[in-house]
């Protein structure tokens, strides 16, 4: 009771000093208030129409692009394989919402989490009335936690990890996250560590079910849009090869576009797609481009521009599709002072040659299996980086290699998707 009391305090004045930043971010990405009542468990006549009308839906909880892709396939496999049940998704971020709103199944409804005030968790839950809660990844929510398990829902965490930072916060704090964790009624994790740093901070005597990462099970026919192939055809007219630098952060746009300008002079068809993380960013991204003799242009303009050497991604959720149109592709937030990564299966699945810097924790597990079969290049700084680029693009034989092999390690390490759902059949 203390530390709930203890939480929700915290929590308050946690939310009140980051109120200012988070209204200004909401306008800088051109969301501006919509939507943002069903933070507070607010929602809008049409929506608690529609919510009203599902029967013990399952809500499923995905905070932003990484797991909104990997829970969109896992219902999808659901509704295979039960096309009676229906969800409810909620995402936390905008960019995750827009990816959700683009792909989500016809048959489920789309909400933004609700913040973890006890008002908010409550007034969701008396409007979805979901039979289980499923949460993605590790998202611990002290509020969420404990409504779910007083409103009698079943309780679940799936596709579950643990990096280092994360578990050296939630065991100084045992004594707080222990009750959350020993709250879920089943946990599916992604890999061996994960189900040991699992365990070592409960202590209910239920071990985890080692499930592997479900973004192994990932279906591009599902998302890819072959339009974009002629698309990018015509932007860059005649081409021989096409790098692209995938969910990048600031720094990296300056070092790929240094080694995309000094490799142009060996290999003149090379071609460069660069897609921000964050498409807020993309201005700032375009005067970067600017500062270098390329010519270039963007994916949204009212001018488009052919035959040029760079075309920037300033969209939302159209990732996939710039993937499936590159031949060698380079995954940000792993080098430049970023750290975490992003995921390295999107472009692997699609038979890329896949390089990545050193810094992936958000992938530690996922990264140990692609270098364990040589499947990708991880390079450590900009003159590494510019050294395999230039070996890749030299010798059609190895980028082939590293395709094979990055396609047959998707498929090795397939079915964690129906691994949890059997899991979570069993309650």
């Amino acid at each position: 009771m203390i530390n709930s009391i203890l939480y929700n305090l915290i929590f308050l004045l946690g939310f009140l000093l980051y109120l200012p930043f988070y209204i200004k971010k909401l306008v800088h990405r051109g969301v501006g208030a919509k939507g943002f009542g069903e933070r507070f468990g607010l929602f809008h006549k049409n929506k608690k129409e529609l919510l009203a009308g599902l029967k013990d839906p399952v809500w499923i909880h995905a905070v932003s692009v990484g797991e909104v892709v990997a829970a969109l396939n896992f219902m999808r496999r659901w509704q295979e394989r039960d096309n009676h049940v229906c969800f409810v998704l909620s995402t936390t971020t905008t960019t995750g919402h827009a990816m959700a709103k683009s792909k989500i199944p016809g048959s489920t409804v789309l909400i933004y989490s609700p913040l973890d005030f006890l008002w908010s968790v409550q007034s969701a839950f008396r409007v979805i009335r979901p039979s289980l809660l499923i949460i993605f990844e590790v998202e611990i929510w002290p509020n969420l936690i404990r409504q779910t398990k007083k409103s009698g829902a079943g309780l679940a965490l799936v596709n579950a990890r643990m990096s280092d930072n994360s578990f050296r916060g939630y065991s100084r704090f045992k004594w707080f996250f222990t009750p959350l964790f020993n709250s879920f009624d089943v946990i599916c994790a992604q890999s061996e560590t994960d189900v040991q740093r699992v365990e070592k901070i409960t202590d209910n005597g239920k071990k985890p079910i080692l499930c592997n990462t479900m973004k192994f099970d990932q279906q591009p026919p599902l998302l890819l849009d072959e339009d974009k192939s002629v698309f990018v055809n015509e932007v860059f007219g005649v081409h021989s090869c096409i790098l692209s630098a995938a969910s990048t952060h600031p720094g990296e746009e300056k070092m790929i576009l240094e080694i995309f300008q000094h490799l142009q002079t060996q290999f003149k068809g090379l071609k460069l797609i660069l897609t921000p993380r964050h498409s807020e960013r993309s201005s700032e991204v375009e005067k970067i481009i600017e500062q270098y003799s390329l010519s270039y242009t963007k994916l949204k303009t009212t001018i488009r521009k052919t035959g040029v050497d760079v075309l920037l991604v300033n969209t939302t959720g159209e990732l996939i599709n710039y993937l499936a149109v590159s031949d060698i592709v380079y995954v940000g937030k792993s080098m430049c002072g970023n750290s975490g990564g992003h995921n390295i299966i999107e472009p692997a699945l699609l038979g890329k040659v896949v390089i990545h810097g050193p810094d992936m924790q958000n992938f530690q597990k996922v990264v140990e299996i692609f270098q364990q079969e040589e499947a990708s290049v991880m390079v450590k700084d900009k003159e590494e980086f510019t050294a395999v680029l230039k070996r890749l693009l030299s010798d059609d034989s190895l980028r082939k290699d590293y395709s094979l092999k990055a396609k047959e390690v998707v498929k090795n390490y397939r079915g964690a998707i129906d691994k949890t759902i059997d899991s979570i059949l069993q309650l």
